[in-house]
């Protein structure tokens, strides 16, 4: 028996699965951060070995029988950073057939029957990858640098608050509940404390991305700045969306576009999804958005199914072994 291997790595956990030719899973492994660029090399080498041993453990199969091995893992942007990961997986990597991809793409996969179409991602941070059936993939985004332009992801969006936070209390721009829901959250008494944050032994450093579910809730509640926020990140996403689109499709396509990461998946108001969508429209009319409903783990095992055998494995893989193992997995989970 000849099993195949599906990772996703991000930055804040790395998942790996070990199932056999028709989709049954035998190993799950769970590790942290897999993203070299935020953990360094030797902290994501770390977490994706951990990762891929407690998969083989679980799985009690002796390592040379994994065939086809696909890692769909953040960071993995530009060619150096291909070349920095595969340097990483090389030592650890137990599949002869070893494929690497940036998470969006199994993400992509995850929400559609062939991989074909337009992955965005909206978590910590932001992605836009393509790939058509003439196998030509564009990413457009999703660099990880303040200085290039990404917004609409988590972070993003609760950075904005701060500011219009601020502003609208000392008078420079619209009051907004986003200033008494972030005193509140941080425990301060003004917001303008968080100066003293970053030279302050006895604190954390600020996770500013955390605080991005506070504006979906003062938007549920009517507040105009918020509501503001959550718009300009999907109009900002669907630039990168129409930028992928416009390169590889006809206007005319009907094309999926998948939704995946913690911000699209969990945000409570509609505001941002509706501006993401209206806005791709104006130029693409036939997109089909899918909001995505599974793990993208399951994508990067779908992955390592299309490319063990092309063009036949697919009609016998069973996706929903892999579904039904991982909600099975999570409620046992601690």
């Amino acid at each position: 028996m000849e099993y195949l291997l599906g990772m996703d790595a991000g930055g804040t956990k790395t998942l790996c699965i070990l199932a056999d030719e028709h989709g049954k899973v035998v190993g799950l492994g769970r590790a942290g951060c897999g993203n070299y660029q935020a953990a360094g090399s030797t902290g994501a080498g770390r977490e994706l070995r951990l990762a891929i041993q407690a998969a083989i453990q679980e799985a009690a199969i002796d390592p040379v029988d994994i065939a086809t091995a696909f890692y769909g893992i953040s960071g993995a942007d530009r060619e150096e950073d291909f070349a920095a990961i595969r340097k990483i997986l090389a030592p650890i990597n137990p599949a002869p057939r070893m494929f690497l991809e940036n998470d969006t793409m199994i993400a992509l996969r995850a929400g559609t029957e062939d991989g074909v179409g337009v992955g965005l991602i909206s978590g910590t941070g932001t992605n836009a990858i393509g790939f058509n059936r003439k196998g030509e993939r564009l990413q457009v985004g999703g660099w990880g640098s303040p200085y290039l332009g990404d917004y609409g992801s988590a972070h993003d969006i609760a950075a904005t608050a701060f500011r219009l936070a601020q502003r609208g209390w000392d008078g420079r721009g619209r009051p907004t509940l986003l200033y008494e829901k972030l005193i509140k959250a941080l425990g301060l008494k003004r917001l303008i404390d968080i100066c003293a944050w970053d030279h302050a032994d006895t604190l954390q450093p600020l996770d500013v991305a955390s605080f991005a579910p506070l504006v979906f809730e003062a938007a549920e509640e009517g507040d105009e700045v918020a509501i503001h926020i959550l718009e300009f990140a999907g109009t900002e996403i669907s630039l990168a969306a129409r930028a992928v689109l416009r390169s590889l499709f006809h206007a005319e396509d009907t094309v999926a576009v998948v939704l995946g990461g913690s911000v699209f998946q969990k945000g409570s108001h509609p505001g941002m999804v509706d501006a993401l969508e209206r806005e791709i429209r104006k130029e693409f009319a036939s997109v089909r958005f899918v909001i995505l409903d599974k793990d993208p783990v399951i994508g990067a095992m779908l992955a390592a199914a299309d490319r063990h055998i092309p063009g036949r494995l697919n009609d016998q893989f069973n996706a929903n072994l892999i579904v039904n193992y991982l909600r099975r997995s999570s409620r046992n989970s601690p």
